[in-house]
């Protein structure tokens, strides 16, 4: 994934749910669409920051379903 890729966001609700091995303290960006605006530093886990709902925030790449790729 790298910046201006198209994401839509497709974890949880903040618990682990029956169908999903991944959380989400961010309900309402549940399957929302966003742009990827940076990469994240992170030690072991790729991860991006995305612009969601008017917000950036940091997402594992796992968390994310590619839309549209920039290029």
């Amino acid at each position: 994934m790298n910046i201006g890729d198209i994401v839509r966001i497709k974890t949880g609700s903040g618990y682990f749910e029956e169908d999903e091995n991944t959380t989400c303290y961010w309900p309402e960006s549940k399957g929302r669409i966003g742009v990827i605006v940076g990469q994240a530093i992170r030690l072991h886990i790729p991860a991006v920051k995305v612009l969601v709902l008017g917000d950036v925030s940091e997402w594992d790449e796992d968390e994310l379903e590619l839309v549209n790729e920039s290029r």
